[in-house]
């Protein structure tokens, strides 16, 4: 699947999924105050975690419909953000993330083999989404019970 970037073109997430590493895609708008308020969460995982790799989906919120590039732009020279980030709606985002997304914020954690294991919506803290990482089993995924 394929997706606008900020450089307005399309782009494929095969280049950033599935290419033996873990991948956590932030699914949020620049106009959700909750998403906002989790940013600076990001900000530390990703500096914590430099060998997974965080995307962000970016949506018109509260329409839930195809994100604004113009909004996302201004909010970035105020919060940039050193991650790629692509613009979708509900039903773009749906599919990228393998289930019907249900709010936002969303985090979701795809394998290294490029399957979505694992979304959950709202605030996460990353220590969660370490943990999810750091435990996880091929044969036995306790830590996803509950989550599909």
């Amino acid at each position: 699947m394929s997706l606008v970037n900020l450089a307005n073109e399309e782009e494929a997430l095969s280049n950033h999924i599935g290419k033996g590493n873990w991948v956590v895609i932030n699914t949020w708008s620049p106009t959700c105050s909750a998403c906002v308020a989790e940013l600076p969460q990001i900000r530390k995982f990703i500096e914590r975690n430099p060998d997974i790799f965080m995307l962000g989906i970016t949506l018109d919120f509260p329409s839930f419909g195809y994100g604004k590039m113009d909004i996302l732009q201004e909010f970035l020279k105020t919060e940039p953000l050193d991650y790629p980030l692509f613009l979708a709606d509900i039903e773009q985002a749906s599919e990228v993330i393998g289930r019907w997304l249900v709010g936002i914020p969303s985090m979701t954690i795809f394998h290294p083999d490029g399957r979505p294991l694992v979304t959950w919506p709202g605030v996460v803290e990353i220590d969660e989404i370490e943990k999810y990482i750091t435990n996880y089993k091929v044969e036995n995924d306790p830590l996803s019970d509950g989550f599909d």
